[in-house]
């Protein structure tokens, strides 16, 4: 591993102590704190788009972030055997537990600000990362995948509604919004890429994912991933994310269309190919017809 390798002499720090944690190592240094090495198995363009988000967020003040350390060359990763590494700041604290209230809230709040400066990105248009217009393809796999398992035609048919949603205007108007605006998201925001650090601030981390895309993909994933089927809870959280940056009647729109995708079932299948298991996952048909009602208070 490359950790071994001259990153003393790369970056002109002191190394005390690395460990590795999950894919990444965390360094401690003598002179510039504890830092986070991370590899990354992408092409080089893909990396200067990385870059260029974490460069956007740093000149709009966005702290909540990770900041790159750049080398003694001034350049912002190193490249050995086709392999690129970055270094940047480690986060000293814990992930949240989103069961908790609090929590959950501090996450709606920090993926609200994230969004207010998220867009205007002067990067380079890496066709990898452009996936403004992914969504019909995405949900359109998503059906397929469902199609593979016994039991899934309300499943499937909820796929059916997005995908006729797509062509609403204010749906298509907010995508062209978002694209217009040059927004980007973070790609997997949920508890395990945040950290409260000791002063219980959050902080989010592992862009991996980010790409330029509609910011109601952050919004429908973190509410998909924690408030399964629960329109109310659902819908709180929304009015207390458009308390701090206002959704406009697209925004809601494309929000609905993406909240219709019955994406906790597709999890559930990706993280176990067992049918029972996720047919387990399933609502009732009272909660699918429930959810959609209270999802209809959006339009």
């Amino acid at each position: 591993m490359f950790v071994v390798l001259k990153l003393e002499e790369e970056y002109g720090i002191r190394i005390v102590k690395q460990v590795k944690v999950r894919d990444v190592y965390k360094i401690f240094t003598r002179n510039h704190g504890v830092l986070c090495l991370k590899s990354y198995h992408i092409s080089e363009s893909e990396m200067v788009f990385i870059t260029e988000v974490f460069t956007h967020l740093a000149a709009h003040e966005f702290v909540h972030c990770p900041r790159i350390l750049l080398t003694v060359a001034q350049l912002p990763w190193i490249t050995r055997d086709g392999i690129h590494y970055m270094l940047t700041n480690w986060v000293i604290g814990e992930h949240p537990e989103f069961k908790r209230r609090e929590h959950f809230k501090k996450g709606i709040h920090l993926l609200a600000r994230f969004h207010t400066v998220a867009q205007g990105l002067s990067a380079s248009h890496i066709p990898e990362r452009i996936r403004y217009n992914s969504l019909r393809a995405l949900i359109t796999s998503y059906r397929g995948k469902l199609g593979e398992y016994q039991r899934m035609g309300r499943m499937i048919a909820l796929c059916d509604e997005a995908l006729d949603q797509l062509h609403h205007s204010a749906v298509i108007k907010a995508i062209a919004h978002e694209q217009a605006a040059v927004a980007f998201v973070h790609g997997d925001y949920n508890y395990p890429n945040l950290v409260l650090d000791t002063s219980k601030s959050m902080h989010m981390i592992d862009f991996d994912n980010t790409s330029l895309n509609a910011r109601m993909q952050d919004f429908s994933h973190i509410l998909h991933r924690n408030l399964p089927w629960r329109g109310r809870e659902t819908l709180r959280y929304i009015e207390y994310y458009d308390h701090m940056r206002s959704l406009s009647k697209e925004d809601l729109h494309l929000l609905h269309t993406l909240l219709l995708v019955p994406y906790p079932i597709i999890r559930a299948v990706r993280r176990n190919k067992s049918m029972k298991h996720a047919q387990r996952r399933l609502p009732t048909t009272k909660q699918i017809k429930d959810y959609k009602k209270e999802l209809k208070q959006l339009l």
